[in-house]
């Protein structure tokens, strides 16, 4: 024989050559509860000073799945549950599974994991230290003691058969494995080892109580006094907002040695699509218990007003119109869950930073769980039966809901898991429940805390990307120990399956609002053209380096292949994952190239009429009646200068380091936003008994670039479906929201200062 050595130093492999070694194996004749252990010793053949011996190896295993087990422990299990009474549940109106497929719900749970409960009882350290039955070779101090929580039961070899001549009793027979936390699932899902780590269990599954009480033996004893444990286990079919485990039991001793241990399967609202789908279709039912909380809540909250009208009739959130279909209440209940960062509303603690938040919903209307039309399962559910649980109002129907609101953050460990149920009302986009949160510390449930989930509209989701806001209050007196502040969050962008429509709804509107703004700049330019012609004095007093910034602004776009106006706001994607978005109809782009042109031929027709007008002889036109365009060019050269290096420094300070080419780009639009900035530089020096520019041509170009910049501002990034937390938003021409607003205050500015200047030269005159 050969055996293989690993050395832990170097993980290298090294074999030495030994023929003198003998493996035993005993088999039991029967496979049962008490005899199921293949034993066996691996021992060395070779003398004791001989290099190669090694001590003794005890082996252990049991037979596998395939071999027949046989139920022979009566005894054993009537004397652990015959006298003796599983446990009834927290709350006596939570129904337990009692149908006659036991077995088939049973085996869902095979080679499943199980959160262990530290039982409320153990406080003395000497009965806590062996964690209920289990043995194992380390001690749980007080320094680690909260290390029993992460302990899991591991249930392996589940056998279920139902009885032949009763059907409304079964036979199990099953292994329970205790696994640390260092331990791998999967791994130790494989082992077969018996040690003090697992219990071997058999026992009867009554339909009458709903109870399955069994009788364990730990580790590889097989009497009676090595049988001590009692395990309890039901499957509980009634869900509330206290209770959301689909699988709860109990291990106890018979004589009482240790502290019950208790062992429960947590329903997550991820396992109802995929693990327990069938199961939470087909017998489970949500029982709400909270509603007179939940109507106090609403009648607080849904005070009648002005803008709750305008919001019913001019926005559409979330909802549907036929309540009684599953398939529109299941895409429903995954439109209202999300998973997405969130950031408190108001920040006064600058180290919190964008929070993990998960709302799940479990079930919605009168479906619970989750429902695929093209799946064809067994269901107690019937799809147009509305149950006496929808709610109703004079004008619409509440949806009644349960969920499970998740916030991953250290700041709100107080409410990492919060249990809620309540009614939505998809008129208002809103969703009022009363939610509970396990207090570990005290073994209770705090349930007096009122949950809020506000969506945002769907009307405007082509410009605004879908939001929710989620306010949790505490109704607790401040003196409470259990009180907490109220708690109010924002979420980033929450994608949604299909996002087409309004893709397409925001090329088409931006063509439009393009060539809007197209029309609006050439009807001022008209109007100026016009005011010159009655105005021959005005015209040497329009600045050429305005009307130099103006042709080149609307000149690139018609030699370049660069956007018209303002660039399309795309979140920034690998190109595996690029948003195709296609390109605007080709009439749109048509009319606004052709737009671009007249606008750019009347602009240089002005700056031509501005040009010829410079060359009149100075004796009919002084020299201090018209701007200097080459200080104008220097003062404004220097001015713009100085605002780029600021606004490089500022944007690296908060947007982090960026292409240079990426900051010219976005300053060239802010130069065309200070188009009146050479003009007023301009006229400071000279003296004029005539406007030089017509209020239709500076307000109206002033308000043009206003609302650029407040479409910029309103609009958030396109989104892919494959959108992914960590997407930027980065396009070469576009600004932050700060950034717009910025602008905008300048813009304002900047037409102020020249009205007043105006007004000014023309009282001194």
């Amino acid at each position: 024989m050969v055996l293989k050595i690993q050395l832990q130093k170097s993980f290298q492999y090294s074999f030495v050559k030994d023929d003198r070694i003998m493996l035993i194996l005993r088999y039991p004749e029967i496979f049962t509860l008490t005899s199921r252990a293949i034993l066996g010793e691996l021992r060395s053949l070779n003398k004791k000073s001989d290099p190669k011996y090694f001590d003794e190896v005890q082996i252990s295993s049991q037979l596998s799945y395939d071999s027949k087990y046989h139920f022979v422990s009566e005894q054993l299990v009537s004397r652990a549950c015959n006298p003796y009474s599983c446990h009834e549940l927290p709350d006596n109106r939570i129904q337990v599974h009692k149908a006659s497929q036991f077995c088939k719900v049973l085996q869902k749970f095979g080679s499943e994991t199980f959160d262990i409960d530290v039982a409320s009882e153990c406080h003395d350290m000497k009965h806590c230290k062996n964690l209920g039955p289990f043995v194992h070779d380390w001690e749980i101090t007080e320094g680690n003691n909260a290390m029993s929580n992460k302990f899991k039961l591991l249930i392996t070899n589940l056998r279920c058969l139902p009885e032949t001549n009763s059907p409304k009793t079964a036979k199990v027979s099953a292994v329970f494995r205790a696994l640390s936390p260092s331990e791998d699932r999967f791994y130790s899902g494989s082992r077969t080892g018996l040690s003090g780590m697992t219990i071997s269990a058999e026992g009867i599954w009554n339909s009458s109580t709903g109870n399955l009480c069994m009788v364990g033996c730990i580790g590889l004893e097989n009497d009676a006094d090595g049988c001590d444990s009692r395990i309890c286990l039901y499957l509980p079919g009634t869900f509330s907002i206290t209770q959301r485990n689909v699988l709860s039991g109990t291990i106890s001793s018979i004589k009482e040695t240790y502290v019950p241990l208790r062992f429960k399967k947590e329903l997550r609202p991820l396992d109802i699509w995929n693990t327990y789908h069938d199961y939470c279709k087909s017998y489970l039912s949500y029982r709400f218990t909270r509603i007179e909380m939940l109507r106090a809540f609403m009648q607080k909250d849904n005070s009648y007003n002005l803008g709750m009208l305008i919001t019913k009739i001019i926005h559409r959130f979330p909802g549907i119109e036929y309540n009684r279909n599953l398939t529109l209440l299941s895409s429903l209940s995954d439109e209202l869950s999300f998973q997405v960062k969130a950031l408190p509303h108001a920040i006064r603690n600058k180290t919190i930073s964008k929070t993990f938040l998960s709302l799940e919903v479990l079930s919605l209307g009168h479906l619970f769980g989750r429902h695929w039309p093209f799946r064809r399962e067994h269901t107690c559910q019937e799809e147009g039966k509305v149950p006496s649980f929808v709610a109703y109002d004079d004008q619409n129907i509440l949806l009644n809901v349960s969920a499970q609101l998740t916030v991953t953050e250290k700041y709100f460990s107080h409410v990492a898991k919060v249990f809620l149920e309540g009614l939505y009302d998809a008129s208002r986009g809103v969703m009022h429940t009363v939610g509970c949160r396990e207090i570990h510390s005290q073994k209770f449930m705090d349930c007096l805390i009122e949950v809020k989930v506000q969506y945002s509209s769907k009307t405007t989701r082509w410009l605004i990307n879908p939001t929710a806001s989620v306010s949790i209050t505490s109704l607790r007196n401040p003196e409470d120990q259990f009180y907490f502040s109220p708690i109010n969050l924002k979420t980033v962008l929450i994608p949604y399956r299909d996002n087409s429509k309004e893709v397409k709804f925001r090329l088409n509107f931006e063509a439009c609002f393009r060539i809007f703004v197209l029309l609006t700049s050439a009807a001022c330019l008209l109007s100026q053209l016009y005011y010159v012609e009655r105005n021959i004095d005005a015209t040497p007093l329009i600045s050429a380096v305005m009307l130099g910034i103006q042709l080149l602004g609307y000149g690139v776009p018609l030699v370049m292949d660069t956007p018209i106006l303002f660039a399309w706001k795309e979140y920034l994607y690998p190109q595996s994952r690029s948003l195709h978005t296609g390109s605007t109809n080709k009439q749109f782009q048509f009319m606004m190239k052709l737009l671009l042109l007249i606008i750019f031929v009347l602009t240089l027709k002005l700056f031509q009429k501005v040009w010829d007008s410079r060359k009149i002889s100075p004796k009919s036109l002084s020299l201090n009646r018209r701007p200097n365009d080459k200080k104008v060019l220097l003062f404004a050269s220097m001015i713009h200068v100085t605002g780029f290096a600021l606004f490089n420094v500022c944007h690296s300070i908060l947007a982090g380091e960026t292409e240079l080419v990426t900051q010219l780009n976005k300053y060239w639009g802010m130069i065309q936003d200070c188009f009146l900035l050479p003009q007023i530089i301009g006229l400071m020096e000279c003296k004029f008994k005539t406007k030089p520019l017509s209020k239709v041509y500076y307000i109206g170009f002033t308000v043009v670039r206003f609302v650029l910049r407040g479409y910029d501002y309103l609009r958030d990034p396109v989104f892919s479906v494959y959108f992914h937390t960590e997407d930027r938003a980065v396009s070469s021409q576009f600004l932050s929201k700060f950034e717009n607003v910025g602008m905008m205050m300048i813009l304002s500015f900047l037409a102020i200062i020249y009205h007043i200047q105006q007004q000014n030269f023309k009282t001194s005159i």
